[in-house]
Order: C-alpha cells, then structure tokens, then sequence
C-alpha cells in the first residue's frame, strides 16, 4: 500500500515511522519567554522595611477551673468554678496577665486597624523575651510547671514591603497620637476631681505613650531615606 493517498484532493495520510515524518517543536526561546517567573521587580531584602509582631499565647484561670454540668429546666450548662487553693492560684494567673498586658502597651503598639501588635524597637523584642521568662517562672511558682512550655510571648520579626510598612506604621502613629490625646483629656477630668493618684497613673501612661510614639515616628524617617 502506498504511503499516501493519491486521490486528489485528499488529507495526506502519514504512517507512524515515516522517514518523511518531521515534527516542528516550538522554539525553547519563544516558550520560556511566554511562561518564565522572573524576581526583577521582587524587592530585596534590602528594599524591605523589617518590624516586629508580637505571638502571644497566655494562660488564664480557666486553665485550673473544676468543670461540672448545671441543668436548668432542660438547659444544661458547662459552668467553670474555683474551689479552695485554686481560688488564690487563678487570682494570681490573672493578676500574671494583667501584668503581661500593662507592661507590652508601654513598648508595643495594637494597631487595631491591623489586629496585631507591632513594635519598631530592640527595647520591645526584649521586654517580650522578659514577659515569657515571667510568665513560666510564674506557672513554676503556682505548680503549674508542667504546662508552662504551652505559652509563650515572643516577638516574630518580619519584612514588609515598603508600601504595607507605611501603612501599618502610619494607622500605629495616628493610633498612639489619639491615646495621647484621650490620656491629656482624661487627666484634666482627674485633676477637676482632685484624684491625685489617678493623674500620677495616667501621667506616667502618657509619657510612656510619647516615647513609644517617638520612636516610630524615628524609625518611620529612617525607612523612608
């Protein structure tokens, strides 16, 4: 049988082993251009603007809580009690967070706008690595050593692009400026009232505020050179 049909104006039919058999690949230049990813335009990590997160899981007295269940006309309910000695240990455990939460705001700022709380400083990364230390010596000290390693404080460095760093450091400054404000209206009102002790709490809160405010709007500068 002949290789291909001869009948005029037939499809040409080609056998499987032809020697006249050639097959056209496209180009590997053309193909590479038309699917390559390229990291031209990635920013290096020079061009990223680094700032802290703060990854911050703590116990609460509900970690030492007796659990029973409570029927009530038909509803039963899971309620949480402190009996006995567990009373003091889940007072001091939030007395603990209290202090972890009171002593972050001074050198971390929780930009609601974002969800996180963020921090420009090796002052911030320290007083966390201070907080997590405390807060497992505590556990240590109220026999609850065994559980310490589930929670920790720790600061998580990242980079952002330019752009993203801008924003968050932005909504943090416009944030702490506001606190700022709410705390010299709020020590106005406690001085009216003659709190001497309320202005010297909400005095100090505001200069720690100032601080922490300062060295954003610095290290703002410095990533925008």
């Amino acid at each position: 049988m002949p290789a291909n049909n001869s009948t005029p104006g037939a499809t040409p039919i080609v056998e499987f082993g032809s020697p006249e058999l050639e097959v056209e690949l496209e180009a590997p230049a053309a193909a590479a251009a038309a699917t390559a990813v390229t990291t031209a335009d990635a920013p290096t990590r020079g061009e990223l603007v680094p700032v802290y997160l703060l990854a911050m899981h703590l116990p609460s007295a509900d970690l030492i809580a007796e659990d029973y269940t409570d029927a009530d006309r038909g509803i039963v309910r899971r309620i949480k009690e402190w009996r006995g000695a567990n009373t003091q240990i889940a007072r001091e455990i939030e007395t603990m967070r209290r202090g972890v939460y009171r002593k972050i705001e001074r050198v971390w700022c929780m930009v609601k706008e974002f969800g996180v709380w963020v921090t420009v400083s090796e002052e911030g990364v320290k007083e966390a690595e201070r907080l997590m230390k405390e807060v497992r010596d505590t556990l240590q000290k109220i026999g609850l050593g065994d559980v310490a390693h589930r929670y920790f404080v720790k600061a998580v460095k990242i980079y952002l692009e330019p752009q993203d760093a801008k924003m968050l450091l932005d909504a943090a400054t416009a944030q702490i400026s506001k606190e700022v404000e709410e705390l010299d209206r709020r020590i106005k009102d406690a001085e009216a009232s003659h709190n001497k002790r309320l202005v010297k709490e909400l005095m100090r809160k505001k200069e720690y505020a100032i601080t922490l405010l300062k060295i954003f709007k610095r290290y703002m500068e410095e990533v925008s050179r």
